[in-house]
């Protein structure tokens, strides 16, 4: 079951499945009637394994949101709700989810190895989708994702 309300122990969704259903129709987009909370929970679980910025309000919340620290456009975003773009992010997502999976298992099947000086692999068609990529995730949600890769340099020059 789906639980939108922060304050409550069982808070699992940013989203509703009212939110969900609202985004959708705004946008034209046709959603089964059933399975909605799933497409939620399963968006749910992408947003929650992203990095984010600042810090969680209250180190027992259940979910990353409220997050405290964070500012959009040189706006500071109150630490005691759940920013919109977030909701909005959340239910593309779950539309997302309908077509593709969020989290797949990355690899493919090896067909063949050989080693001759050079390493050939040969993979099975189709096997290995990669992990989908949302550019439109990052510049919806900037100010509260991480966007970096993970890497870094650092260079400074001295004469």
């Amino acid at each position: 079951m789906i639980d939108p309300d922060e304050n409550s122990p069982t808070f699992n969704s940013y989203a509703s499945v009212n939110d969900l259903k609202k985004y959708a129709e705004d946008r034209n987009i046709t959603l089964a009637d059933s399975g909605l909370e799933a497409l939620l929970i399963m968006a749910m679980d992408y947003l929650e394994s992203q990095k984010w910025l600042g810090k969680r309000t209250d180190v027992n919340q259940p979910l990353s949101f409220p997050r405290s620290g964070l500012s959009r456009d040189g706006v500071s975003i109150p630490s005691d709700h759940i920013p919109r773009l977030l909701i909005q992010a959340h239910c593309r997502l779950a539309i997302e989810s309908v077509e593709n999976d969020l989290q797949p298992t990355l690899g493919a099947e090896v067909l063949s190895e050989r080693i001759e000086g050079a390493l050939t692999v040969q993979y099975a068609e189709g096997t290995n989708t990669g992990a989908p990529n949302f550019s439109w995730l990052k510049g919806l949600l900037s100010g509260l994702i991480d966007v970096s890769d993970g890497f870094a340099i650092n260079t400074f020059s001295m004469r």
